[in-house]
């Protein structure tokens, strides 16, 4: 089910996924398995390509064995009986191992397939959504990153809103019902597709009205994390501006030397800044820390 909104969202993952298999899909997304799709085997060389592993499982001891006939032939003719045996079994030990190690490789499950296999479920793809779910989603998602990569966050200034922890349970739980919606939406239009009915009409109709108090719930909490980014942002712009005002001694330092003596208007305005600038940044922490708050809403 693909999107033409694919590029404004990205991934989605629930929150106990690891780094690696978040990693993973940048380098290889071709490895994960939309929702609809059915969860990914178990896959190895044996069940990827039986006869090509084995016949490339037979070319290496061929070639390991000719090569150790080789050396055997070699060192009889040049080195003493003794020397020659030890190095030959030697040799042979060296060949079991390497023919061992390639058999159990053979065996064993691609890290990469098996990521995508455990965790299928526990993500959702840009082509899990349609486009209204997906600008959806994209907003939401555009809104939780910017939260937490804002340096009031990193700083640690909102850190009674447990941003770290609550938005990825957030965006994860509007992820799933815009998937939900995604799928209902399109069984309707499979649904209406038909002739038009009176029972047709008697069935979708509460179905529509319940689809669409869903898809408002949706964006009541979308507009929630887009009003907290927001009042993020403007708290990071306010601590940028304070950073700014670091550097004030070194700029009246400047003019003490370079002003006519007795003017203190210039250096008077500095203060009355940095006092005002206090102020604002306090009002913005905690503007931000109050839309926050609303985010607690009762799951849709």
């Amino acid at each position: 089910m693909t999107s033409s909104a694919e590029v404004a969202m990205e991934p989605v993952f629930a929150p106990g996924v690891p780094e690696a298999v978040r990693r993973l899909y940048g380098h290889r997304p071709e490895l994960f398995v939309a929702a609809d799709g059915p969860r990914p085997k178990r896959q190895t060389w044996w069940s990827v390509a039986p006869a090509n592993t084995l016949g490339q499982l037979l070319v290496w001891v061929a070639v390991w064995v000719g090569g150790w006939l080789l050396a055997v032939i070699i060192m009889a003719g040049t080195l003493p009986a003794e020397v020659a045996v030890w190095i030959s079994v030697a040799l042979a030990g060296i060949a079991v191992l390497a023919t061992g190690g390639v058999l159990v490789k053979s065996m064993v499950e691609d890290r990469g397939h098996k990521a995508v296999r455990v965790q299928h479920g526990s993500y959702l793809l840009p082509g899990d959504f349609d486009d209204a779910a997906a600008r959806l989603l994209g907003r939401a998602q555009r809104s939780v990153k910017t939260v937490l990569e804002a340096t009031v966050t990193r700083r640690g200034l909102l850190d009674d809103m447990q941003n770290e922890l609550v938005l990825p349970e957030q965006l994860w739980d509007i992820a799933q019902v815009l998937r939900e919606q995604t799928v209902l939406r399109a069984r309707q239009r499979d649904v209406a597709r038909g002739m038009a009915t009176a029972e047709l009409d008697t069935v979708l109709g509460p179905q529509r009205r319940a689809l669409a108090l869903s898809v408002a719930a949706i964006e009541r909490k979308v507009d929630l994390l887009e009003r907290y980014a927001h009042r993020v942002r403007s708290a990071d712009a306010a601590l940028r501006a304070e950073a700014a005002l670091a550097d004030g001694d070194r700029y009246i330092e400047l003019l003490a030397r370079t002003e006519p003596v007795g003017d203190t208007t210039v250096v008077q305005g500095f203060a009355d800044e940095a006092s005002a600038l206090r102020d604002t940044f306090t009002r913005s922490i905690n503007a931000a820390r109050d839309a926050g708050r609303t985010l607690a809403l009762p799951e849709s």
